[in-house]
């Protein structure tokens, strides 16, 4: 029986970057960044708030969403690129902060697909019965992964109107990717279905190692001894490198292609659709899928506007508010999406139970 969706929530940081705040402390402009990336403002999650904190919140709405205590919950899964440390993972402290008890806590690192796995990684558990009810979480604090000064980062926070030659020039050489991302968390409690047409239908997911390099960080590794150095430093291998038009085509032509595989094994058409939630990267990826599709915003909805790339936190977040605004009705068939570094990428097919359920 497909697993079902029975409460979602997120936490969002109370901090909002616009456009216009960035150009504060870069050489930038609201019109450079909407019409490169869609992204209008972005939220941060103030110094000392952990991607656990997040999504510790995001997990306790999406169980009060649910109705269900945090005793019912049978293992929890979280993703995220931005954990509170290097190890271990965030899950226990996710276990521990939602009141969970001694669950089994998994961490999952695929990046912008991280939640799309995760979702399956649920409904694969709840399928061989070691789970009946299972809570999983996309979050992430990029904040801490931005190359910004605390200069700057007073700057862009409105807490002051200096920003040094230097600083400017540092922040510029960085806004083709820093620009992007955002802080946020989403969260869904997934149960066991009563029926086999309904909740989750079908998955595709896929890893090309061959495209590990259009989007990672060379440094701070345990390849390296140590596994950071001061010239890894000082030679900024601890930020991102990333190859924008290859994601660009491997992201147009592949979130497409793994829906497609879904829609295969389910025995329905791209028609039967009613929403496509893709991953939230970057307004030009998504009009590039919908052109693909033959679809409209309708149905392939954005919200990177608001938030910017939140990472692993993008599909629970862009479905938390389409749930809200009444948007996923009773036997709405929805196609989750996904594209990441790793290269990770995948779909899942879902269709949401009817009212006699």
């Amino acid at each position: 029986m497909g697993s079902e969706i029975i409460g979602t929530g997120i936490s969002i940081p109370d901090n909002v970057v616009t456009n216009q705040d960035l150009a504060r402390i870069m050489n930038t402009t609201d019109d450079w960044i909407t019409t490169r990336t869609g992204v209008k403002e972005r939220r941060f999650a103030d110094p000392g708030v952990g991607a656990s904190d997040l999504a510790v919140a995001a997990v306790g709405n999406a169980l009060s969403d649910a109705d269900v205590s945090p005793e019912a919950v049978d293992a929890v899964v979280t993703a995220t690129m931005t954990p509170d440390y290097l190890a271990p993972g965030i899950a226990g402290l996710v276990q521990t902060g939602a009141g969970l008890g001694k669950i089994a806590a998994y961490d999952i690192r695929q990046q912008c697909s991280g939640f799309l796995y995760g979702l399956d990684l649920a409904d694969a558990l709840i399928a061989s019965e070691r789970a009946d009810t299972v809570a999983v979480v996309g979050t992430e604090v990029h904040a801490g992964f931005l190359p910004w000064s605390e200069e700057s980062w007073e700057t862009v926070l409105g807490a002051s109107d200096v920003i040094s030659a230097d600083d400017y020039q540092r922040n510029t050489t960085f806004r083709a990717w820093s620009v992007l991302f955002g802080d946020g968390a989403g969260a869904m409690i997934v149960r066991r279905g009563s029926k086999d047409d309904e909740g989750m239908l079908a998955t595709s997911l896929h890893t090309d190692g061959e495209s590990f390099e259009l989007i990672w960080v060379p440094g701070v590794g345990f390849k390296s001894r140590p596994y950071v150095s001061q010239s890894d430093l000082e030679e900024d291998r601890h930020l991102p490198r990333m190859d924008g038009g290859g994601l660009f085509r491997k992201a147009v032509r592949l979130m497409p292609e793994a829906a497609g595989v879904v829609l295969d094994k389910t025995g329905l058409a791209l028609e039967d659709v009613d929403l496509m939630v893709a991953h939230q990267a970057n307004d030009r990826i998504l009009e590039g899928v919908r052109r693909q599709f033959g679809m409209g915003p309708e149905k392939v909805p954005s919200n990177i506007g608001a938030y910017g790339n939140t990472t692993a936190g993008t599909l629970p977040i862009l479905y938390h508010e389409l749930r809200g605004a009444g948007r996923v009705p009773p036997g709405a068939l929805v196609c989750f999406a996904a594209f990441g570094a790793g290269a990770h990428y995948g779909a899942a097919l879902y269709r949401e139970p009817r009212a006699d359920s």
